[in-house]
């Protein structure tokens, strides 16, 4: 549509009042400023239609917003996400490539300068597993140095030392999705000898086996497309095989984020330490948090609450309430059983203990 409308302007002559230019000052942007830092521009690869209100509903439950997410479509199959926190837009983008129904999800920072489809969105990161590498060559350097010719490179997976002694070298690259995936390249070695490398992807999702582009599945290839050898897998240059297993998130952000959740803390930076723990913060339903008074039940004592401020893995009014509990269900058990003999044919109360019925005088 905008498309068509720039093309019938082009074909328009301007009146006079009409050709005069509106003066914007920076007055006039700055609540999009102030917003837009926590704002993505988002597109899904795919040529189907997208319903916007299931795209919704998808990314709220994958992604678990501490404060929301509002998506709203900005252009033809160009959406903007805006995080009701920062740090939840960061983990978005940490934790790239995302997927909806097994199509690639583009997401790039906001940029208020340009017009809709001025936006440029074909690229996203990708952490590309390096193997058949001598074992010399697994080093920071060599992962730079080959992770540059697929793009820019974002990250290098190494220890402290600079080298990685794994079965493949991690290089988190930012590839153009337009271009066909790469399944490996050639190096040569100090000596001169000429080695095959292969590549693996993490998270790689929906693209066609037949000419190797993310753009779209085998079903909507057009290379080739009425040929008796179309379906042939045997004739497929790509396949499932490029796709690597990816290894359990980790680093100091994942681990953060792992041990929040765990504790219920959710994103709170400050956390309270020590006796400061006891009763001041419990998580919201999603991991926001509020104040509660110094004792949340009244059968709480003391001794529970000061054993729960050393609990790392859950807040210490919880852990307080279960043990409370599970105290009342084992001293029920335990009257219970009191008044109860096990013998062989089961479990039978004992007749001392039984209510004795009255007799009634015969008449």
């Amino acid at each position: 549509m905008a498309e068509e409308l720039e093309e019938l302007w082009k074909k328009l002559s301007f009146t006079e009042e009409e050709d005069e230019s509106i003066a914007l000052g920076s007055s006039t942007t700055e609540a999009t400023r102030a917003i837009g830092k926590n704002c993505l521009v988002m597109k899904v690869l795919s040529h189907k239609s997208i319903n916007i209100e299931a795209l919704r509903k998808n990314l709220r439950m994958v992604w678990k917003p501490n404060k929301g997410i509002q998506i709203n479509e900005v252009e033809d199959e160009l959406y903007l996400v805006e995080f009701g926190d920062g740090r939840d837009k960061k983990r978005v983008l940490e934790m790239c490539p995302w997927t909806y129904e097994k199509y690639l999800i583009l997401l790039k920072e906001f940029e208020g300068e340009q017009v809709p489809k001025e936006i440029s969105l074909w690229q996203s990161p990708f952490w590309v597993q390096i193997l058949n590498l001598p074992l010399k060559s697994r080093t920071r350097e060599t992962g730079k140095a080959i992770g540059a010719t697929l793009g820019e490179v974002l990250d290098v997976d190494v220890a402290d030392s600079g080298v990685h002694w794994g079965k493949s070298l991690r290089v988190r690259v930012k590839i153009d999705v337009r271009k066909k995936v790469v399944r490996g390249k050639k190096i040569i070695i100090e000596e001169g000898e000429q080695k095959w490398i292969a590549f693996k992807y993490e998270w790689l999702p929906n693209f066609c086996y037949r000419c190797g582009l993310l753009s779209h599945g085998l079903k909507e290839c057009k290379e080739g497309k009425g040929d008796e050898d179309f379906l042939d897998i045997s004739k497929f240059q790509y396949g499932a095989w490029l796709r690597g297993e990816a290894p359990r998130r980790s680093g100091e952000f994942m681990k953060a984020r792992q041990e929040d959740r765990r504790s219920g803390w959710g994103w709170l930076e400050n956390k309270p330490e020590g006796s400061q723990m006891r009763a001041k913060y419990v998580t919201g339903e999603r991991g926001g948090v509020r104040n509660v008074p110094e004792s949340t039940h009244p059968h709480l004592g003391n001794g529970d609450t000061e054993n729960a401020t050393n609990s790392e893995d859950r807040s210490c009014q919880e852990q307080a309430q279960w043990r409370y509990a599970l105290k009342k269900v084992w001293a029920g058990l335990q009257n219970t059983w009191a008044q109860r003999v096990v013998t062989g044919r089961g479990v039978h109360v004992r007749p001392e203990l039984k209510t004795r019925r009255r007799k009634r005088p015969q008449n």
